[in-house]
């Protein structure tokens, strides 16, 4: 099976945040993007990205990680087919990564609960989300519990860097520090 890793836009997702985890992973993965409705997507940044796969086509069987960015429409994404998917891959223990508000659409699909997480969320979708953000804060960078993987929004670089670290992607200490501004 292909090594894969599936990527969610949506209208102004903030593509810096998930840019080091994509740059480190797409040299050993397939890098597949999905949107709802499916169609092209402005990023926060005004770049136009056309998704490569629609929903109806997702298995998470085929995935390594889903990453979810953050952005901000994060928490007005509240399509029921997307919280399905998002429970599908934890139900079937496939790895979830999400940063800043992205970590909302986590919460909204229950995958948080009972488990420790990390976001940037502002306090007007803070008070929205309550009910969904149902697992323990924890006020670090970057959160891993068990096949979560949260981080706050100023955390990029440590987040593409644990996922890179748990997908396998570093040959060396030199290609991790190549990243962390070491070499």
């Amino acid at each position: 099976m292909k090594k894969r890793v599936l990527v969610y836009l949506y209208p102004q997702f903030r593509e810096v945040e998930i840019m080091v985890a994509l740059s480190i992973v797409s040299r050993f993965y397939e890098v597949l993007t999905f949107s709802l409705p499916h169609g092209a997507v402005t990023s926060e940044c005004g770049l136009m990205m056309q998704p490569s796969i629609k929903l109806k086509n997702i298995n998470p069987l085929e995935y390594d990680l889903l990453l979810i960015p953050g952005g901000r429409q994060a928490g007005s994404q509240s399509d029921v087919r997307l919280i399905r998917l998002i429970k599908a891959f934890d139900r079937d223990g496939v790895r979830i990564a999400a940063i800043g508000s992205g970590v909302l659409l986590a919460g909204k699909a229950g995958v948080l609960i009972n488990k420790n997480f990390t976001a940037t969320v502002i306090e007007e979708d803070h008070r929205k989300a309550k009910d969904w953000l149902t697992g323990r804060s924890v006020n670090r960078p970057v959160v891993e519990d068990k096949n979560i993987i949260t981080a706050k929004n100023n955390a990029y670089i440590d987040f593409g860097l644990v996922i890179g670290d748990r997908l396998g992607c570093f040959n060396s200490i030199d290609d991790y520090n190549l990243y962390k501004g070491r070499v």
